[in-house]
């Protein structure tokens, strides 16, 4: 099994993240300032319909920094919510709601050598900056990252469009954006299409609000699609978000 320790974690964040969390927070609210100045946007939306127009509606560069503490996030998070539930052999991912590839990288660093990731994020022109990185694992070595512009609420599917193969994946992520800007129903409807893909016992990590209801909410509408609650992490004791690790259970 994948052996990751809380130190480990710290030093691999600081490694690939060298900025620090009072920089990252101060270059996030200028940047929220800007896009919300005078009502251009809002991005805080719980209508998914509307949070899309507002991401769309902004720079790569402006995101970058809308987004700059869920980057710190990310690093810390994910690799809480995998810690001891990966083989060593190389898996296939699927990245939701990917944006610029920061929770994409995050990945590619803790998933085993060998293993490869798909990014699905709505907006092409986060798509195009996504494309552009370079992703390694935590050798330094390349590892095989691929993206396509379409919503998570549609088939997933591969860049040349071809749908994702049922189970086919062994791991789904999701960073900062179910928790927030998808009611029950899409909830519901990405669930399926999630256990749809996903391997037996293949893991399913999904952000939720980190308060108790927030989670249970999360756990039980997954739960309809035979997913069971692994545990939860967060990134720090103050984050207001978590992220759920599930496992896909027998069909």
């Amino acid at each position: 099994m994948l052996k990751v320790d809380a130190a480990r974690i710290r030093r691999v964040a600081r490694e690939r993240l060298p900025e620090g969390l009072p920089r990252l927070l101060l270059r996030q609210a200028w940047a929220e300032l800007v896009v919300t100045v005078g009502g251009r946007l809002r991005f805080r939306e719980s209508e998914n319909a509307r949070a899309v127009r507002a991401y769309c509606g902004m720079t790569v560069a402006e995101f970058e920094g809308v987004n700059a503490r869920q980057r710190w996030a990310n690093w810390r998070i994910i690799p809480r919510s995998l810690h001891g539930r990966l083989s060593g052999r190389p898996c296939r991912a699927v990245d939701l709601c990917s944006g610029v590839g920061d929770s994409t990288e995050v990945l590619a660093c803790w998933l085993p050598e060998g293993s490869e990731v798909l990014g699905l994020e709505f907006n092409p022109e986060f798509v195009r900056r996504a494309r552009a990185r370079t992703y390694r694992d935590a050798a330094g070595r390349p590892v095989k990252v691929a993206f396509r512009a379409q919503s998570v609420l549609e088939t997933f599917r591969d860049p040349s469009g071809v749908r994702v193969a049922g189970a086919s994946v062994d791991v789904v992520n999701s960073c900062g954006a179910l928790a927030l800007n998808f009611s029950e129903a899409e909830l519901d409807a990405l669930a399926a299409e999630i256990a749809r893909v996903l391997r037996p016992d293949g893991l399913a990590a999904i952000d939720a609000p980190a308060s108790a209801e927030g989670r249970e909410r999360m756990i039980r509408l997954f739960g309809r699609r035979r997913f069971a609650a692994l545990g939860c992490a967060q990134s720090c004791l103050f984050d207001r978000f978590a992220q759920v690790c599930f496992r896909r259970g027998p069909t």
